[in-house]
């Protein structure tokens, strides 16, 4: 239960120094194995105790604190946030302290981003999406072309698998002539991945390692980082964040990260089967008025939108970046937890009503492959994604759709892996330009989405 389900709120203390010993195994010292960090609220728990509204010390700490035992003696070794079964079931605490509202938050929005981790992960545990995404012969084929492409970069070099699930992408390395390939996977499928390794011959060379990429250490700089991280509309998940934060770590200088860019596409969407199916079939329903469910229909395409395909005829547009493409190499990581804006200009190339635009990826590996999630690519799991306006835009063949979309990561807590989507535009008619830079804030038009 949350402790807001226990009727209210309590925080523990204690220290490395005195709490029970783990009862979790720890991988063999020869194996790379995830390791806990240091947090920031240190030496302070969330248990339910005896009274659920307070701070709380175990006994044997506070008797610590009041023998006089020197500061620096209480304080020796890192401070970490421990789980349930890092006590003893006998250990007894006392409530010393209430938690002030800022720090309720901040131990809320940590469960909550826990739990929407565990339940992330828990979705790649499962071998139905690791079959569509196998299945997906676009993708597969692309990242296989991609690294026997890159074999003379490979062979007799480590290889670190981020993401890896069933591991195919590290036997691919491996079977490029991979001296070492680390694949490292926070879900429950790495139970399978194991066992594929060995069934192919290539446990000797790769090493599945279980943990969140954050929070896992190998002994050694790789050459290739090779990862399948993008999501709907390419930042839908957040998992590049992992990626830039393994090449950090642990990329040799001069190494690879395939792929090594990425550009979110965008281009107007003419679709008017689709705006009768949503809106317009509420206005007669068997001779019944049901329109009042059309402002219903049009939030939910807003909190969700659709992620389907787009007929390549639908798009009443070439498409064009909606934002600068991402340099997977040198991107800093702080900067993917920023919002990140791009000005379009989409010119419709004929006379329509424009309901929405159309997003979707383009990834590069170096020049020597290329993946597109386009309506004119073949068909991928990642479909392409919906964006629909509240009205239809009338358009001539010439006019131009002007305007700022801005992409942004979830930033409520237990929804970081959502995609924010926001888009300023007027339309600007055929022929003209726009005399001068148009903030944001003064266009006439506004639309969000949540892609999740």
């Amino acid at each position: 239960p949350s402790m807001a389900s226990l009727g209210g709120h309590t925080r523990f203390g204690t220290r490395t120094t005195i709490a029970a010993p783990s009862r979790r195994r720890h991988a063999p010292a020869s194996l790379a194995r995830p390791i806990r960090r240091p947090t920031s609220r240190s030496s302070r728990v969330a248990r339910p105790g005896p009274d659920p509204r307070g701070l709380c010390v175990s006994r044997p700490a506070a008797a610590a604190r009041d023998d006089g035992t020197p500061a620096a003696a209480q304080d020796d070794g890192p401070d970490v946030v421990f789980e349930f079964d890092d006590f003893d079931d006998d250990e007894t605490w006392d409530v010393i302290e209430d938690f002030d509202e800022d720090e309720l938050y901040e131990l809320n929005a940590s469960r909550s981003d826990a739990d929407a981790d565990d339940t992330y992960f828990d979705s790649y545990s499962h071998l139905g999406i690791h079959r569509e995404m196998i299945g997906d012969a676009a993708r597969t084929g692309a990242y296989l072309d991609a690294i026997e492409a890159h074999r003379p970069q490979i062979e007799g070099k480590v290889v670190l698998d981020v993401g890896c699930g069933t591991g195919i992408l590290s036997m691919f390395a491996a079977r490029c002539g991979a001296r070492k390939v680390y694949a490292v996977d926070a879900s429950g499928i790495t139970r399978h991945t194991r066992q594929l390794v060995k069934d192919n011959g290539f446990d000797g060379i790769i090493e599945v390692i279980k943990g969140k990429m954050e929070d896992v250490d190998i002994p050694e700089k790789v050459d290739v980082i090779v990862s399948e991280w993008m999501g709907y509309a390419l930042l839908f998940e957040s998992m590049l964040p992992s990626v830039v934060d393994a090449r950090d770590r642990f990329l040799a200088p001069g190494g690879l990260v395939l792929p090594n860019e990425a550009a979110v596409k965008v281009a107007l969407l003419s679709d008017e089967d689709r705006w009768d199916g949503a809106v317009t079939f509420w206005e007669d329903v068997y001779g019944l008025d049901f329109s009042s469910l059309i402002p219903r229909a049009k939030r939910d395409w807003h909190a969700d939108p659709p992620v389907q395909t787009v007929p390549a005829e639908k798009l009443a547009s070439e498409p064009v970046d909606a934002v600068e493409p991402v340099d997977c190499v040198r991107t800093p990581l702080d900067d993917l937890y920023e919002p990140i804006a791009g000005d379009v200009r989409m010119v419709a190339t004929r006379t329509c009503d424009v309901h929405g635009l159309a997003l979707w990826f383009d990834v590069d590996f170096y020049g020597k492959v290329k993946l597109s999630t386009g309506p004119e690519a073949a068909a991928t799991h990642w479909y392409q994604t919906v964006l629909m306006f509240d009205e239809p835009v009338a358009m001539a063949a010439g006019d131009a759709l002007c305007g700022t979309i801005e992409l942004e990561p979830g930033s409520n807590p237990g929804e970081r892996r959502t995609l924010n989507v926001y888009f300023n535009y007027d339309v600007v008619e055929g022929g003209k330009e726009e005399e001068e830079l148009v903030e944001p804030d003064d266009r006439e038009q506004f639309q969000r989405w949540t892609v999740q």
